[in-house]
């Protein structure tokens, strides 16, 4: 009697784990990134970019940043960091990172280049950058600010 009951004990100790590991939890929208988000909205980026897109890529960014540059100031950006890159061939999957930012290889037109992308639990970029030094104090390709970083310039001046 006793063996019967732990065995009916612990197949509704694993009945329960199970049905607790498999419930889709409700949480708002933009809570808690997907492991994948950093990723997505990389390759969002990279069609906007490459299809000179302004308003799309425009749509991609954080509020903050929405309010900071205009669709022209997008638009003049663009053209600065494709006279750096040309066409972006493909991107390398995060080389480091979370689901919050990632730093990727770039492969474009002229070269490879580094990527840095951070996203907001909203999906929306805060901030971007494309270099061969990204490190360096001026970057011609860059869009945002982050952490510790003094705030972006406009890309025109």
């Amino acid at each position: 009697m006793l063996r019967t009951r732990v065995r009916s004990g612990m197949r509704g100790v694993l009945f329960l784990t199970t049905a607790l590991a498999l419930t889709p939890w409700s949480t708002p929208r933009g809570e808690t990134l997907g492991p994948l988000a950093v990723t997505n909205i990389s390759e969002a980026l990279t069609r906007a970019y490459n299809d000179e897109n302004a308003a799309a890529l425009h749509g991609l960014l954080a509020l903050a940043l929405q309010a900071r540059y205009t669709p022209d100031d997008i638009r003049k950006a663009l053209t600065l960091c494709r006279v750096l890159t040309g066409d972006i061939f493909r991107l390398s999957t995060p080389s480091w990172g979370t689901r919050s930012y990632g730093f990727f290889g770039l492969y474009a037109e002229t070269g490879v280049f580094d990527m840095v992308l951070e996203i907001d639990p909203a999906e929306k970029i805060v901030y971007w950058v494309v270099s061969d030094d990204v490190t360096a104090k001026e970057q011609q390709c860059r869009l945002g600010q982050t952490g510790d970083r003094p705030p972006a310039v406009k890309p025109i001046q």
